[in-house]
């Protein structure tokens, strides 16, 4: 079988009409049946470009992927990083085919210096274990969550405890036969005080303002690795013609000292939140003395149009400790990063993982919540 890999035009459009017929219902998700835009070459061009690559048995396409090519921080400069999403191969319908995930990851190696993935849905999955094979890092981005609705929480986690996310609050429930109270235990604030200090006032925005910049610039000194979250990128990130997507900016004497992005979504037997009404935090960008502020001023601005559940997926240190302060709980994460050689080498010179800022909103997974 010889694989070629090209970028989907028109041309190969019919072919992958009959590769989303094969797969079916075993599909988790289709390859497009239109054509985007190709990716930007020059590598300090801002914003983020989108194409679809198709991967080619002769006339026949045999699976795809998505490169979103963004620009990032890396090691204290700037620099482009390719994000690779919704890889999909024939060969979860025929094993025959499996050679097509192995293909597609050469010609990622072979094009992109800086490559990373999110999502993937455990470490046990065939992807993330071709990507270790092949010496890519891999680790879990740690997953938060905050009760809201304790009765509605407790009714549909009861349904859920064969998953992991709510193993600790379920068990900690039962054992106490008390869930309520156990929960509200918990999730208990320290530091309560924090996050109310004078001079703080919270805003929700419909627009990124230059203020997006200003509190980047603050930050971006802290992390080994990020896709940049200026102005000109948060506009094609978090779009505001997304109508789940809330914005909240956050600011200290008319200041502007942070934001947070989340959407809004009433789940339909969804396989891990069942029928509650969650937001997911999707990203927080402050200044790192501000982190702690942010996550618990922009939590409780959620909180109060009425949510069953906050969640949240954090990779930096600063964010992970910001919304354990805020009262989150941790639980079990199947949502993974892995970072490319030599990615993962210029994180290691510059800070570590435990620098590296990627969220929720870096991977395709919001299709999901």
């Amino acid at each position: 079988m010889r694989i070629q890999i090209a970028p989907l035009t028109e041309d190969f459009l019919p072919a992958t009409r009959e590769f989303n017929a094969r797969l079916g219902a075993s599909a988790p998700f289709f390859l497009p049946e239109s054509v985007p835009s190709r990716p930007a070459a020059d590598p300090t061009a801002p914003g983020i470009s989108l194409t679809h690559y198709v991967a080619l048995d002769d006339s026949q396409v045999r699976g795809g992927f998505l490169a979103m090519d963004q620009p990032a921080w890396i090691n204290g400069k700037l620099a482009r990083v390719t994000n690779y999403q919704s890889i999909l191969s024939e060969g979860i319908r025929d094993k025959k085919y499996g050679v097509v995930s192995v293909h597609m990851l050469k010609h990622i190696e072979q094009t992109t210096p800086y490559a990373f993935m999110v999502g993937m849905g455990g470490v046990d999955n065939s992807l993330p274990r071709l990507l270790k094979g092949a010496g890519w890092t891999l680790g879990a981005i740690p997953f938060f969550f905050r009760v809201v609705d304790v009765r509605n929480f407790l009714r549909e986690a009861g349904t859920l405890r064969k998953g992991n996310y709510w193993q600790t609050a379920v068990r900690m429930a039962s054992i106490s036969g008390t869930g309520w109270v156990a929960i509200r235990i918990m999730q208990a604030r320290p530091l309560s005080g924090l996050g109310r200090s004078p001079g703080l006032s919270i805003e929700r925005v419909t627009t990124w303002g230059s203020w997006a910049d200003e509190i980047w610039a603050q930050y971006r000194g802290q992390c080994s690795f990020a896709v940049v979250r200026d102005r000109a990128t948060l506009q094609q990130l978090y779009p505001f013609s997304e109508k789940r997507l809330g914005v909240a900016l956050l600011s200290r004497d008319s200041t502007p000292i942070g934001w947070g992005a989340w959407l809004d979504t009433r789940m339909k037997a969804h396989r891990f939140f069942g029928n509650l009404h969650v937001a997911t935090i999707l990203d927080c960008v402050a200044a790192p003395e501000h982190a702690e502020a942010v996550a618990r001023a922009v939590s409780r601005h959620i909180e109060e149009s009425g949510p069953d559940l906050l969640v949240t997926n954090q990779a930096h240190f600063l964010w992970t400790r910001a919304f354990r302060r805020a009262g989150f709980l941790s639980a079990a994460s199947n949502y993974l990063l892995a970072t490319s050689r030599q990615l993962s080498a210029q994180v290691l010179k510059s800070g570590g993982e435990m620098q590296v800022h990627v969220t929720r909103g870096d991977g395709d997974g919001r299709i999901h919540l």
